[in-house]
């Protein structure tokens, strides 16, 4: 299904691997022209470039960014508004985690995970946002988890960063909707070739697995079609949704 995004201008953050390059190459097989950023990992960030622009001959580009800093993040977006001219989507994809009991999990570690996982969120989203209101049209998708809305034992900080992003969404929703700016969640569940899976050990994952209605986890792409959907105008009428991709686990 082609969703109503060709032409769109789209950012992706923490679009090097796993969930964020899937939709970045999504969003350019669909159409739009795509900016993802990456802290670190040049490497798998021009991976993903390549890969889009050999594919689909568009004008996607790589910026090192932390989502952490909101000067670099506003430099960063003002840049992109100057050289594009608009931004009609953002996914804030961009995310650290780390599986540790809390007894054991450091107070830095805690402050690691929220400043980039909800204070990330905001300062993107902050950064965009008078632009698309003062357009009166826009639309943002926070990735989330399964673990803001069930809970994983030992990702007690990972948790509670991706509950604040559904909380985060619901009430900027409200704010944002008489602009005609559309904000929602999409909460994946246990996803193949990602950070956070790959943390897990490999008994709770066979436990977790028994779990899902489906019998499998899912796979990047898969993520990557549902949020194309919700941040598409095919999805015009919805914001403030969470949208749970996850095999039937939380239900």
């Amino acid at each position: 299904m082609k969703y109503k995004l060709n032409g769109k201008i789209a950012v992706v953050t923490g679009g090097s691997q796993g969930i964020g390059r899937a939709i970045a190459i999504r969003l350019a097989e669909l159409g739009s022209k795509v900016i993802i950023t990456y802290l670190s990992n040049h490497i798998e960030a021009n991976k993903t470039i390549e890969e889009i622009n050999n594919k689909y001959q568009t004008e996607s580009k790589a910026l090192q960014l932390d989502v952490r800093d909101y000067k670099s993040v506003e430099e960063a977006f003002n840049q992109i508004l100057k050289d594009y001219g608009t931004i009609d989507v953002l996914i804030n994809n961009a995310a650290v985690s780390a599986e540790r009991a809390l007894a054991i999990n450091s107070l830095d570690n805690w402050d690691d995970i929220l400043s980039t996982n909800i204070m990330g969120t905001i300062n993107c989203i902050k950064a965009v946002s008078l632009h698309m209101l003062m357009e009166k049209k826009g639309s943002i998708t926070n990735i989330s988890s399964i673990a803001g809305i069930k809970g994983i034992p030992k990702l007690s900080s990972y948790s509670a960063s991706k509950a604040g992003i559904i909380g985060l969404t619901r009430s900027l929703s409200k704010e944002f909707a008489s602009y005609n700016v559309r904000i929602n969640v999409v909460a994946p569940g246990y996803i193949s070739d990602t950070r956070m899976f790959n943390q897990i050990e490999e008994k709770d994952l066979l436990e977790y697995k028994k779990q899902i209605d489906l019998n499998r986890f899912g796979q990047p792409e898969e993520i990557a079609k549902a949020v194309c959907f919700i941040c598409s105008d095919d999805a015009s009428y919805i914001t403030g949704h969470t949208l749970v991709v996850d095999g039937g686990l939380s239900i």
